[in-house]
């Protein structure tokens, strides 16, 4: 008997980009599949959009609650023995789930993932850059996923009771959900196995793709996933010098993050953090940004007193611009 494959979309905003998303779901040469979106209250023409299908999907509507909640209502009124999630703004190709079940079931392995595509669009839709993200064969997916984070939720193909097992996504979480996700998955002991090849398109358009990028606009989200994986790290009597290097450098684009936010007591904590972690190594992150450049020169602490500083004159000249002002 051929196995039920349930297609998970969750949607919102995206009356750009829908109609494609769901458009290769259907498209698939694997069959059975139920394909199940998601709308997460969209204030657009989405919702219009995936009505139309009629009875080719299944639809759930609800209140704006994230991806992750999506995500999860999806799976709860899914059926199949396999699942599979796409972001409403991208694609799958239509043999991606065939490839992936024959190759699943030769390996024994609860989920596979794969390699994926990133694409960033013009405003008339053209390509402007196309971009391979290949992912490799790893014996420690737990060191592999918290060091690379670059598995795509939408590359992989899973059994359903892995995600059962570990009861989804964490809707607590906005962003960073599916870094969260994959290291879940590899605490609870989840068997990975790698397909190469390419069947998954991840498309980025101007500011509407909500999440990208956002880690550094919330570092607060991103520093609780470290603190958990900390943890986590303890209980499994996996704290040692591999896993401090890598959560050191994390440590530090955290509170690189929260000094460009102005957030300096935060920075600082975590500075220390990856000092501590990594033995006083001192990072030099990549770029020209002014923080970067005064960093490389000058090193933490005059960096941050010169923003704070920066900070500190620029509210008194705008206060000082208000008060006139009035």
């Amino acid at each position: 008997m051929t196995e039920l494959v349930s297609i998970i979309i969750p949607c919102y905003n995206a009356e750009k980009w829908i109609g494609d998303c769901i458009d290769s779901a259907l498209s698939q040469t694997y069959k059975p599949i139920e394909v199940i979106v998601i709308d997460d209250g969209s204030t657009d023409a989405s919702l219009s959009i995936i009505k139309k299908y009629g009875n080719k999907i299944r639809l759930a509507s609800y209140p704006n609650s994230g991806p992750s909640a999506s995500r999860n209502r999806g799976f709860q009124i899914s059926k199949g023995h396999y699942i599979q999630f796409i972001d409403s703004d991208d694609y799958i190709s239509p043999v991606k789930i065939k490839e992936q079940i024959e190759f699943l079931k030769v390996s024994g392995k609860d989920l596979v993932y794969s390699d994926w595509c990133h694409q960033v669009y013009n405003d008339d839709n053209s390509i402007k850059s196309l971009n391979y993200i290949t992912n490799q064969s790893a014996d420690d997916m737990t060191y592999y996923v918290i060091s690379n984070n670059t598995i795509h939720i939408g590359s992989c193909l899973y059994k359903r009771e892995v995600i059962e097992r570990m009861s989804g996504f964490d809707e607590s979480l906005r962003i960073a959900e599916d870094y969260d996700f994959f290291i879940r998955l590899a605490f609870s002991g989840a068997k990975f196995s790698y397909m190469e090849g390419c069947n998954y398109f991840y498309r980025i358009y101007n500011s509407i793709t909500a999440s990208h990028g956002q880690g550094i606009k919330y570092p607060n989200s991103v520093k609780f996933l470290l603190d958990k994986i900390s943890f986590c790290l303890k209980e499994k009597e996996l704290w040692n010098s591999k896993y401090h290097d890598v959560l050191a450098c994390k440590y530090f684009f955290v509170a690189k993050s929260y000094a460009m936010l102005g957030a300096f007591k935060e920075a600082n904590t975590c500075y220390k953090t990856s000092n501590d972690l990594s033995g006083n190594q001192k990072f030099r992150p990549d770029g020209n940004s002014k923080f970067e450049n005064t960093y490389n020169l000058l090193g933490w602490k005059a960096t941050i007193v010169l923003m704070y500083a920066f900070q500190f004159i620029s509210n008194r000249l705008r206060l000082t611009q208000s008060g006139k002002t009035k």
